[in-house]
């Protein structure tokens, strides 16, 4: 591959790609991707966030710089997640444009060209990529898939299936989100929410370049709950319904205990009975552990810490 010429100082695109012990195939991705680039953009930076890899994707990006000479690299002291990854990246770029994308292949660079016609046709402010399938996942991913879609719907109002992080940002979408004042984010939900002009792009998930995935269930559902917490009020309604409900059932056992002791009636209902203090104690321990995450997103916010600690950098200086 031959090296890249140095490109304006304000680019037309920005690549955002956060990676996580990726070091097996990041070098295939990266070169893939800058071919692709070469051909369907004139001025493009890449940033790549490794957010706090054990392996040597650190090092593979030393190596890609010498043939990609508009790669930029961030490296993070720990793994603060990939909310963050995509929160520094986003405050690196600088392209008029900005595309989010995994590192792993399965977000195709092939659908960059696409990304970009409708972008600059003026149709859309930000383009979404759905997932047309999901035949590259296993069944654990694909049930675990299903389970947070199904959450993020009920609880939060957001249609999620099929989406995905790829996706294009206009500068304007861009300066919104860097000037949203939560430490807590939730990328997919806050793209939505600006309400900027929104267009669709199916593409069919390519199989990993190499590896496996880094998502475990216990991951996606602390993701999941953080979204929730992050993006939605409606659990603490959920909650309050319950309360009402449980107001009610303890009204009508009030009235047969009444009604039992007027007409003089054997003592009855003990299994209805322990069925709703069974019901409502463990609905209050639910509850209880609603109230504590929100109390912890709270928490968080006012700490005020930085959302992510940069160790260092290639390419040009980059923020802390």
């Amino acid at each position: 591959m031959t090296s890249d010429h140095t490109l304006p100082a304000k680019p037309e695109l920005s690549i955002v790609v956060p990676a996580f012990n990726e070091a097996a195939g990041i070098s295939a991705f990266l070169e893939q991707l800058a071919d692709v680039l070469r051909g369907c953009c004139r001025a493009y930076e890449i940033w790549v966030i490794d957010d706090g890899s054990r392996d040597a994707t650190w090092a593979q990006l030393r190596s890609a710089q010498a043939q990609i000479a508009n790669l930029h690299g961030v490296r993070f002291t720990r793994n603060f997640g990939k909310e963050a990854a995509i929160l520094a990246g986003l405050r690196q770029a600088n392209g008029n444009a900005v595309i989010v994308m995994d590192a792993d292949g399965q977000h195709p660079p092939a659908l960059l060209p696409q990304m970009l016609a409708l972008w600059r046709s003026g149709q859309a402010q930000i383009v979404a990529a759905q997932k047309v399938d999901r035949n590259t996942d296993g069944l654990l991913a694909r049930l675990n898939a299903y389970c947070f879609n199904g959450l993020m719907r009920v609880l939060t109002g957001l249609d999620l299936s099929g989406a995905s992080d790829f996706r294009l940002l206009d500068r304007r979408v861009v300066d919104a989100l860097l000037a949203f004042p939560e430490r807590v984010r939730f990328f997919r939900g806050m793209t939505v929410w600006t309400g900027f002009v929104t267009k669709q792009l199916g593409f069919e998930v390519a199989p990993r370049i190499a590896g496996s995935s880094q998502w475990s269930t216990a991951q996606l559902t602390r993701l999941a709950i953080t979204a929730i917490t992050s993006f939605s009020a409606k659990p603490l309604g959920m909650i309050f319904r319950l309360g009402l409900l449980g107001m009610l059932a303890a009204l009508l056992l009030l009235v047969q205990a009444l009604y039992s002791w007027v007409t003089g009636v054997a003592v009855s209902g003990w299994t209805s009975l322990t069925v709703v203090v069974l019901l409502f104690g463990s609905a209050t321990l639910l509850s209880l552990g609603v109230l504590g995450a929100y109390l912890a997103q709270i928490f968080d916010e006012i700490k005020r810490r930085p959302e992510f600690l940069i160790q260092e950098s290639l390419g040009d200086q980059a923020e802390k």
